[in-house]
């Protein structure tokens, strides 16, 4: 079973968001809790559809992971796109950001040379992850000879 929950409120005075209360929120999961995000206090309604957006795909998925933006939901349809195109990634030696020791997750983000696609997905299962590293490997390689 997969929940939701918000801790405790922090103020955040820092340029980047604004002076705001921050909530941030989990998913539990098998009695462990995983960082989602932190909600600001007075979120844009287009922000609260995009999170919702994001917990029903969660709840879909069985919790592995959702996405932040991108065309795609599903990682791999992105990755068969890239590679039925010949894309490759302007940085390629920065795609994963491995946040598990902190936060129960990896993040996969990056964007395209040829075109602006720019994506990130919010990764909390190992095996998705060791999935998404191998199929991303050739498209690496083809990047960094670019």
């Amino acid at each position: 079973m997969i929940e939701f929950i918000e801790k405790e409120r922090y103020y955040n005075d820092s340029a980047f968001t604004g002076q705001c209360w921050m909530y941030p929120t989990f998913m539990v999961k098998g009695g462990i809790e995983y960082f989602m995000w932190n909600r600001r206090e007075l979120d844009d309604s287009w922000k609260i559809k995009e999170r919702e957006g994001q917990k029903a795909e969660l709840l879909a998925n069985d919790g592995s992971h959702f996405h932040f933006h991108g065309i795609y939901a599903n990682p791999f349809e992105m990755l068969a796109e890239i590679e039925r195109r010949g894309h490759t990634f302007t940085e390629p030696d920065n795609l994963f950001v491995d946040c598990r020791e902190t936060g129960g997750f990896v993040d996969f983000h990056g964007n395209r040379n040829e075109v602006s696609a720019a994506f990130h997905y919010r990764i909390y299962d190992k095996a998705l992850v060791e999935r998404i590293r191998t199929a991303v490997a050739p498209i690496i390689e083809r990047s960094r000879k670019r």
